[in-house]
């Protein structure tokens, strides 16, 4: 009987040795779970904080993306503007380069029609001296005849005074405008260099009837010149 009571008190702690260590175990396991479940939290914070982050860098590259994309919205309208500019600039361009090709052109006309009135006065000028030489030569002629009137017999003085002053007559004739014959000659059209006296051109002008009453030719306003004989 006593032998039975020991026995079952060895087996009885020797359970209790098994329970302590089990229970030792276990609270070793759940310790080591426990670390485990804090490692992992922490891991899980560590996690979460780099979502944030990168969820803040994505919304922050987002914005920079917004930015640089109305950046480059402006950026084109502003291209475009500047292409428009340059459009208008290329056209305002070519109109001036127009504008100076006919300036350059009236220019050259101007200029061979300066030339042509020059070489027209050059002309004009000598007909005018010829004119000038060939009055005075008239002028030494008349005094020439008077000193030969004043030396003639008084027989043939008044037949010699009739023929100079039919000559006179002549000369005055030549002077005076062929077209009315009455005025002296005052101006001259620079078409034909052919001589009038002013009312009678500008009644041709007036009429509208520009053609030279000499030859015919053609002419206006500004080829009628004042001339002194």
């Amino acid at each position: 009987m006593e032998n039975l009571e020991a026995g079952q008190s060895e087996s009885q702690s020797s359970m209790s040795e098994q329970l302590v260590s089990e229970s030792v175990k276990t609270k070793q396991a759940q310790s080591s779970l426990l670390f485990e479940k804090q490692a992992i939290s922490k891991q899980l914070q560590q996690v979460k904080a780099s979502l944030d982050y990168y969820k803040q860098n994505i919304a922050r590259n987002e914005e920079q993306m917004k930015a640089s994309l109305t950046q480059a919205a402006k950026i084109s309208l502003e291209n475009r503007h500047v292409s428009m500019k340059t459009e208008n600039a290329k056209l305002e361009l070519a109109d001036a380069e127009k504008e100076l090709k006919w300036l350059r052109s009236a220019v050259d006309s101007s200029e061979k029609e300066y030339e042509q009135n020059q070489r027209k006065m050059v002309q004009l000028r000598k007909e005018l001296e010829d004119k000038r030489a060939e009055r005075k030569k008239m002028e030494e002629e008349l005094l020439e005849w008077n000193s030969k009137v004043t030396e003639m017999s008084s027989e043939n003085r008044e037949a010699t005074i009739q023929r100079l002053q039919d000559e006179i007559k002549e000369c005055k004739a030549i002077l005076k405008c062929g077209v009315c014959f009455d005025r002296p000659k005052e101006v001259v059209i620079t078409k034909c260099y052919h001589l009038f006296c002013y009312p009678c051109i500008q009644r041709n002008l007036e009429i509208r009837h520009r053609k030279c009453p000499g030859c015919g030719t053609p002419f206006g306003q500004n080829d009628v010149r004042e001339v002194k004989i």
